[in-house]
C-alpha cells in the first residue's frame, strides 16, 4: 500500500487528468459525430448516452488495471500472481460489461440480430482486453522512464563524487611536489626561497579557495600555471630552456581548476637533467572554439627506485577529462627520440 501511495503521490494528478481528458475528448467527439450524422434528435441523444457509458466502462477497465491489477499482480515476480491477473481481468471485464453481454430484452429479437449481437460482444470483449494491454504498456513505459531517470541521476552523483575525489587527490599531490622544490631551493639561495614561499602562498590560496568551484575562469587558471612554472623554474640551471605560450582571448571562458597541472609537474620531474641539456615547452591556446594544450619536454625517465611522479597525475587528469568533456576531447601522448609530447584538444563550444 505504501508503494502505491508513493507512486500515486508522484504522478497521480497528471496521469489521472490525462485519463479523464481522453475520456471526455472521445465522448465529446463521438457526440459531435452523432449530432451531424443522425437526423432524429431522440436517437442521437440515446446514442450519445449509450456510447458515453461504454467509453466510461472502458475507462474503468483501464484505471482498474493501471492503478491496481497491473502493479499488484502483473508486475509481480510471482508466476502465480501473473496467472491470477488474467483470471481477475476476465472477471472484471465480465462484471463491468454484464449488461452488454447479457441484455434483458434479447428474447424478442431475430436470428440475424442475435448473430450480429454475438459478433459485437466478441469485438467488445477484445476491445476491453486491448484497453487492459494498453494499461500494461503505459505502466511499462512509465517505469522504464523512471528507471532511466534514476540511472542518469545515479550516474551524475557518481561522476560528481569521483570528480571531487580526483580533485582531493590533486591538491596533496601538488603541495607535496612544490614543497620538495622549495626545500631544494633553500640550500641554493635563501632569498629566492623566501620569495618562492610568497609565490607558494599565492598558489595555495588559489588551490584551496578557487578550486572548490566546478569551473574557474580560464584567465585565472593561466595565471596560476604561469606562477607555478616560474616557481618550478627557480630550481633549474642554465642547461634547461623553458618556453611558454598562453593565448586565450575569451575572457569569460571557464575550465575545471588545475586541469593541466599534472603534465606540467611531470615535465619538470622527467624532463630536466642535472647534467644534460633539457627543455620544456608548454602552451595553451584557444582557436575556433577549441582549447588546445600542448606540452613538449626532453625525456629523462626516473629509475624504479624513484617514486616521485609515479604517473597518478596523468591518470587523474584523463579521468577528469572523461568526466567533464566526455566525447568532446582528444588526448595524445608519445615519446619519440627522447622527447615527450602531450597534446589535448577540447571542444569548448557552447
Amino acid at each position: 500500500m505504501e508503494i502505491m501511495k508513493a507512486w500515486l503521490k508522484k504522478r497521480s494528478v497528471a496521469i489521472f487528468l490525462a485519463q479523464i481528458g481522453i475520456y471526455l475528448m472521445t465522448s465529446v467527439t463521438w457526440c459531435v459525430v452523432v449530432y451531424f450524422t443522425e437526423h432524429d434528435p431522440l436517437v442521437a441523444a440515446a446514442t450519445a448516452r449509450t456510447n458515453s457509458v461504454m467509453f466510461f466502462l472502458l475507462l474503468m477497465v483501464f484505471m482498474a488495471n493501471f492503478y491496481v491489477l497491473v502493479p499488484y499482480l502483473y508486475e509481480s515476480k510471482s508466476k502465480l500472481r501473473r496467472y491470477l491477473f488474467w483470471v481477475v481481468e476476465f472477471l472484471l471485464i465480465f462484471l463491468l460489461n454484464h449488461a452488454i453481454f447479457f441484455p434483458n430484452d434479447r428474447a424478442g429479437i431475430g436470428t440475424a440480430t442475435h448473430l450480429h449481437y454475438y459478433q459485437f460482444s466478441i469485438i467488445w470483449l477484445v476491445l476491453n482486453y486491448v484497453v487492459a494491454i494498453a494499461a500494461i504498456s503505459v505502466r511499462y513505459f512509465i517505469r522504464q522512464s523512471d528507471l532511466r531517470k534514476q540511472l542518469l541521476e545515479e550516474k551524475q552523483r557518481n561522476a560528481e563524487a569521483e570528480l571531487a575525489w580526483l580533485k582531493n587527490q590533486l591538491n596533496p599531490h601538488f603541495l607535496f611536489n612544490t614543497l620538495n622544490n622549495i626545500s631544494s631551493l633553500t640550500q641554493i639561495d635563501a632569498n629566492e626561497a623566501q620569495d618562492a614561499i610568497g609565490q607558494l602562498s599565492d598558489l595555495l590560496r588559489y588551490a584551496l579557495y578557487e578550486t572548490q568551484q566546478k569551473e574557474v575562469p580560464l584567465c585565472g587558471e593561466i595565471a596560476f600555471m604561469e606562477n607555478y612554472i616560474a616557481l618550478m623554474a627557480l630550481r633549474c640551471d642554465k642547461n634547461v630552456k623553458i618556453t611558454t605560450h598562453f593565448d586565450a582571448p575569451d575572457t569569460v571562458r571557464t575550465i575545471p581548476p588545475m586541469l593541466f597541472l599534472s603534465p606540467i609537474e611531470n615535465a619538470f620531474k622527467h624532463g630536466v637533467s642535472s647534467g644534460k641539456p633539457s627543455f620544456i615547452d608548454i602552451s595553451l591556446i584557444e582557436e575556433n572554439g577549441f582549447l588546445v594544450f600542448s606540452c613538449r619536454n626532453s625525456n629523462y625517465p626516473k629509475d624504479g627506485c624513484d617514486r616521485s611522479g609515479s604517473g597518478i597525475g596523468i591518470e587523474n587528469m584523463r579521468k577528469r577529462l572523461e568526466l567533464m568533456y566526455a566525447k568532446r576531447y582528444e588526448m595524445h601522448q608519445t615519446v619519440e627520440q627522447g622527447i615527450y609530447k602531450l597534446r589535448i584538444k577540447i571542444n569548448v563550444k557552447k
